[in-house]
């Protein structure tokens, strides 16, 4: 049993990330799968999906945020329910503030080394332009364990009852498994 990663989404993909994530964050820790699908739509490096004998597996969201989202996300002030289109930065951008927003794996596909092969894949349309840093606002011990392991220095709690974490893009790559190309951000 191997996964494949989904070459393009659609809606029904963004319901069904919607369902898994029901399972293990209340409703007010999530985007609703419609405002997700508009982010893809127009920005279709943002999320990457994986899928195992045609299920859903798991998926990632990692995309570039406005300067002052990420300051706010950083501060723990801003809860990315509240995300919206307007809040994602093109890759046109830069340098790139990024925001690692929801990584998961269905319980059924673990230990399958497919939480690496989808940051592997969500890293790669950013591996030639200048990143400066990916923060993460964990909500459950898992999320909080899963940013400590690949690397990244918890923050502080924030105002919406999770702990915000931050690394440089450099490291999030390395700590990944992949080899980075990218530039340093111009000064």
């Amino acid at each position: 049993m191997s996964a494949t990663i989904i070459p393009r989404l659609n809606l029904q993909h963004f319901r069904e990330m919607e369902a898994l994530e029901l399972q293990f964050y209340a409703a007010d820790f999530i985007t609703p799968a419609e405002e997700s699908w508009s982010w893809y739509d127009l920005h279709p490096h943002s999320t990457v999906a994986a899928e195992v004998d045609g299920k859903l597996a798991g998926f990632v969201n990692l995309f570039p945020v406005q300067p002052a989202i990420y300051e706010a996300l950083r501060a723990g002030k801003f809860n990315d329910h509240f995300m919206e289109l307007e809040h994602v930065a093109p890759i046109t951008q830069q340098p790139l503030h990024m925001f690692l927003s929801c990584i998961l794996v269905d319980c059924r596909f673990r230990r399958m080394g497919l939480t690496r092969q989808l940051l592997q894949a969500a890293i790669e349309p950013y591996a030639t332009l200048p990143c400066v840093g990916v923060v993460t606002d964990n909500v459950t011990a898992d999320g909080c364990a899963f940013s400590e392991r690949y690397g990244f220095t918890r923050l502080r709690p924030s105002d919406h009852n999770s702990w915000i974490y931050e690394q440089s893009w450099e490291s999030f790559v390395k700590n990944c498994g992949r080899q980075s190309t990218t530039p340093p951000p111009a000064n």
